[in-house]
């Protein structure tokens, strides 16, 4: 706490200062003055904390240094000290928002007493601050994650009006017109690298609102909007000053890497917006696929070329997170390969359904292979345009995932009794987790997890569990030390056995053989 005293006698501000000096070990002082003029210039210098402040000085009195400091220092606290115990100068100090009033002579209580009130009320306040700083950080990153949920909502075509409004009511800003761009980094950036890089530039460089989606295999959608109808033509410009932007600053930024990056065109509701996506989807795979440029709109002799994509690896990353049975990242994966199918298709319905088909057969085939019965109930000639093809699709895609999530949960449960009956037949070893996982079939973090799931505790709390209740049985032998029963139960370190027996059971080891003897 930084103090400053203020009094035109010298021998009271040396007897205040020796005060705080003394009694108050968190406190300093920082600053003297010897009137009300020379208060505002500490005041300004300094920025104490606390002022004790007398108000009968030479020039400017203490009250009026106070209503000048407070104008510009709100926060600055005061304590009056005066031998002046009229009423109407009370009255005016507690007008100006001065704390204590104490009167001359002082005594040391009184001062010490009043200066602890303030620097209690003082840490209070900056206790609050800071809860209050910690909560808009906390709201500013869950409105970051609405914002980005948001758009990955925008951009699916089987969104219903009402579920488009109730996202609408999250938002803290509204839509009149929009633009995509779409990025794609280089493989293998880091996928929070390149968003906060990302969010950086734009933050700092542009003068326009956005919204930054997920990234999914190196490529990452934004939304530039604009919260007024402004002319189409200013988004555009905007969008290309961007995207060159972007490229120039990744190329000075990473030598020998290379962003690419498409803009689709502005539009003014929803579906435009969707359609928006589509176009930058389709320009970045342009320019992604002929390197001749690294960004721009697709030009208009692209539209009549498909785009070619390499669906066999689209293919295996999806059929690998439906296979994980993670039904977030197979959506996710299954958003961006339906997109890339569209783009290359050229949007046409029955080019996309055959591909489909051919996709959810292979699926099915997999489902098959790993055990799993599951038949679907409809085909994709069913569907009468894209929009509902992508419904069903997804739809699908989920039940599968559900029927593998459920069939893996079957298999971890009979391969969790696999691992007990392991660790009941080898806890007198060094077992570790990566072993046993290994024993069963499983990755030590997937066992780890189902493990806990399952089982209400960690492997290590299990193996723990296990040789402590061992232990129990073996000290019942009286021909055993416990030297040797720590042994027969795995530890190698007899302090270690005794520390952990006693932490599982409330007693040591001595203790507990003694209340068995007891028993006996």
């Amino acid at each position: 706490m930084k103090i400053a005293v203020v009094d035109d006698e010298a021998l009271e501000r040396k007897a205040l200062k020796k005060m705080i000096r003394e009694h108050l070990p968190q406190a300093d002082v920082v600053a003297e003055a010897a009137n009300g003029r020379a208060a505002v210039e500490v005041a300004n210098e300094y920025k104490p904390d606390v002022m004790l402040m007398d108000i009968k000085m030479p020039g400017m009195d203490g009250l009026e240094a106070v209503r000048l400091i407070r104008k510009q220092h709100p926060n600055i606290k005061f304590i009056i000290v005066s031998a002046f115990d009229t009423f109407e100068y009370a009255k005016q100090a507690m007008q100006q928002g001065v704390k204590e009033y104490l009167l001359k002579p002082s005594r040391k209580e009184e001062v010490i007493g009043a200066l602890q009130r303030v620097y209690a009320e003082m840490m209070e306040e900056r206790k609050k601050e800071q809860e209050n700083r910690q909560l808009q950080e906390r709201v500013q990153r869950l409105q970051k994650l609405v914002e980005k949920e948001w758009l990955s909502v925008l951009m699916l075509e089987e969104v219903s009006p009402t579920e488009l409004e109730q996202w609408r009511k999250l938002l803290p800003f509204s839509i009149e017109a929009g633009v995509f761009i779409v990025i794609k980094f280089p493989p293998h950036e880091p996928k929070e690298v390149g968003r906060e890089w990302l969010d950086n530039v734009i933050a700092t460089r542009m003068k326009i609102d956005y919204v930054i989606g997920k990234m999914i295999d190196d490529q990452v959608p934004v939304l530039l909007f604009s919260k007024t109808n402004n002319d189409v033509n200013e988004l555009k410009v905007r969008a290309q000053k961007l995207a060159h932007l972007l490229v120039q600053l990744f190329q000075q930024e990473h030598k020998g890497r290379e962003l690419y990056i498409g803009i689709g065109t502005p539009a003014f509701n929803m579906d435009h917006l969707r359609h928006s996506y589509y176009e930058a989807l389709s320009a970045l795979q342009y320019y992604a696929a002929h390197q001749k440029a690294k960004s721009g709109f697709l030009p208009k002799q692209a539209a009549l070329v498909p785009v070619a994509f390499d669906k066999t690896e689209k293919e295996k990353q999806l059929f690998d997170t439906v296979r994980q049975g993670d039904m977030t990242q197979a959506l996710q994966q299954f958003q961006l390969y339906m997109d890339d199918i569209i783009v290359a298709k050229k949007n046409q319905y029955a080019a996309v359904t055959k591909s489909l088909e051919e996709t959810f057969i292979l699926l099915e085939r997999m489902l098959s292979d790993l055990g799993i019965l599951y038949e679907r109930a409809n085909t994709f000639h069913q569907c009468s345009n894209i929009h509902e093809l992508k419904r069903m699709a997804t739809e699908q895609l989920r039940q599968m995932v559900h029927h593998v999530q459920a069939w893996r949960h079957q298999q971890a449960n009979g391969k969790l009794g696999k691992a007990k009956e392991y660790i009941a037949a080898y806890y007198d070893r060094p077992l570790t987790l990566e072993e046993v996982a290994e024993h069963v079939g499983l990755s030590p973090y997937y066992f780890s997890k189902l493990f806990k799931d399952r089982f209400g505790m960690t492997f290590i709390d299990y193996l723990t569990e296990v040789r402590i209740e061992r232990a129990k049985e073996e000290m019942r032998d009286p021909k055993k030390s416990l030297k040797e029963v720590c042994f027969l139960v795995g530890y190698n370190d007899p302090n270690y056995f005794s520390r952990v027996f006693k932490k599982q059971t409330g007693l040591s080891p001595t203790e507990y053989r003694k209340t068995l003897h007891i028993a006996l």
